[in-house]
């Protein structure tokens, strides 16, 4: 469960930023901008000299739905490993939830091989993972970007394309903040639980 408040500072700190990179309030936010800003250096796997020609082809083929996207710290700097792989905008919402690690001044995750050869990680927090997605989806799609994209008559897809987020996240931010509901366009079914 976010901290109390922590909706709040995000959709002011989603203002701010934009303010910082001088775009305007509902103009679409590059996550490749904001890494920019804070001086964070954004890879993809072909970039790394260590990774053998055959982990790539894996790592980009056959295995490029396993990974989206990590972060390494060296020494004071950042280094996010982005999978190339995924369309533009996916990689769009996951470097925005990366960055928000960052921003959020989180703990990395630290990581191991298993013995059948997967890396994986070691750490793994929920809470932090938890802000991060709601950070790196209120900077993509601020609340008044939401409501905005309602009034405007687009489509998902249409607001999608927009914003460069994947669908994925368009739909959870809408579902997560309850416009439409507040405009009167959500349909409420009964026993509208959460699938587990």
């Amino acid at each position: 469960m976010l901290r109390r408040g922590f909706k709040s500072q995000c959709e002011r700190r989603s203002v701010e930023l934009r303010r910082l990179l001088g775009r305007q309030p509902l103009e679409p936010l590059l996550a490749a901008d904001v890494a920019h800003h804070y001086n964070v250096t954004v890879w993809n796997p072909l970039q790394i000299a260590a990774i053998s020609a055959s982990d790539i082809q894996h790592l980009l083929g056959p295995g490029r739905e396993e990974w989206s996207g990590f972060t390494l710290r060296i020494g004071t700097r950042h280094l996010v490993v982005m999978n190339s792989a995924q369309s533009p905008r996916r990689q769009n919402s996951v470097l925005m939830h990366e960055l928000s690690h960052i921003i959020l001044g989180h703990e990395l995750a630290s990581a191991m091989f298993t013995e059948g050869g997967d890396f994986t990680p070691s750490t793994y927090n929920q809470d932090q993972e938890d802000e991060a997605a709601w950070l790196g989806g209120t900077l993509l799609l601020p609340r008044p970007a939401l409501l905005w994209m309602r009034y405007q008559g687009m489509s998902d897809d249409e607001a999608a394309t927009y914003f460069s987020v994947s669908p994925d996240l368009l739909r959870w931010r809408i579902r997560m903040t309850g416009i439409d509901y507040q405009l009167g366009l959500g349909v409420r079914r009964p026993n509208n639980r959460a699938r587990a």
